[in-house]
């Protein structure tokens, strides 16, 4: 007897215990994004706001209007914590 349907196989593979999951193709190196904790999404993207502050404030030296508004937000900052 001869088989006429072969069922397609995906391999579903996570590097941080489950909290992204890839999937691919056997023998395949491509892989595509199956799911991510949305808690993980939520700490990256506020670590990618993080390092964009910081690099906006180090790209600051170069760009007087720029200097001018990081100062005037460190004013803020501070008189706001003051209001607590």
């Amino acid at each position: 007897m001869m088989v006429s349907k072969i069922t397609e196989v995906t391999i579903f593979e996570s590097p941080d215990g489950g909290r992204t999951v890839y999937a691919r193709h056997p023998g395949a190196q491509h892989r595509s994004l199956h799911y991510q904790d949305p808690k993980l999404k939520q700490e990256l993207d506020e670590l990618e706001h993080k390092r964009r502050w910081a690099e906006i404030f180090e790209s600051r030296h170069n760009n007087i209007a720029l200097n001018e508004l990081c100062s005037k937000v460190e004013v803020l900052y501070e008189l706001s914590k003051k209001n607590k």
